[in-house]
C-alpha cells in the first residue's frame, strides 16, 4: 500500500510540474509580451535558449550584466561558458553570452540584490544557480 502512495505522489508532482511549465509559464510569457511596462515585467524577463525554448525568469540588470537565479534545471541549457541567449526585458529584445557562476560567494552576493526578500538559506537549500549574462556590446 505504501509503495502505491509513493508512486501516486510522484505522478502528482510530475503532473504539477508539467502544468506549471506549460500553462503558467505560457501565461507569464504572454503577459511579458503584451504588458512590457507592467509590474511583472519589472522583475521577470523572457529568456530564449539556442534550442528555441523560452521561459520566464526573475532577473536583475546591472550595467552590461543581467543576472538570473535558477531554482530549476534550466541553467543546464547554458552549457559551459559562452552560450548565446536572447532576452525580452521590458519589451526590449536583447542578446548576450551566458555563463553559470561557480563562485558561491559572488553568487550569494548577487542573490542579495536579485532576491532581497528571500531568506539567505532558501537559495542554498534548493541548490540555486546564478546565471550571468553579458550583454552584447551593441546594446
Amino acid at each position: 500500500m505504501t509503495i502505491y502512495l509513493i508512486l501516486f505522489l510522484i505522478v502528482l508532482l510530475a503532473a504539477g510540474g508539467i502544468y506549471f511549465s506549460s500553462t503558467y509559464n505560457a501565461r507569464v510569457a504572454k503577459e511579458l509580451k503584451s504588458s512590457p511596462e507592467g509590474e511583472r515585467a519589472a522583475q521577470v524577463m523572457l529568456i530564449t535558449f539556442p534550442d528555441g525554448h523560452s521561459t520566464p525568469v526573475n532577473y536583475l540588470r546591472e550595467g552590461n550584466n543581467v543576472f538570473a537565479g535558477s531554482d530549476f534545471n534550466w541553467w543546464k541549457k547554458v552549457a559551459g561558458d559562452g552560450t548565446s541567449l536572447k532576452m525580452l526585458i521590458k519589451g526590449e529584445e536583447l542578446e548576450g553570452i551566458a555563463t553559470v557562476s561557480d563562485d558561491m560567494t559572488y553568487t550569494y552576493e548577487v542573490f542579495k540584490r536579485l532576491r532581497p526578500d528571500a531568506p539567505k538559506w532558501a537559495s542554498r537549500l534548493v541548490g540555486a544557480k546564478l546565471v550571468v549574462i553579458r550583454l552584447d556590446d551593441q546594446y
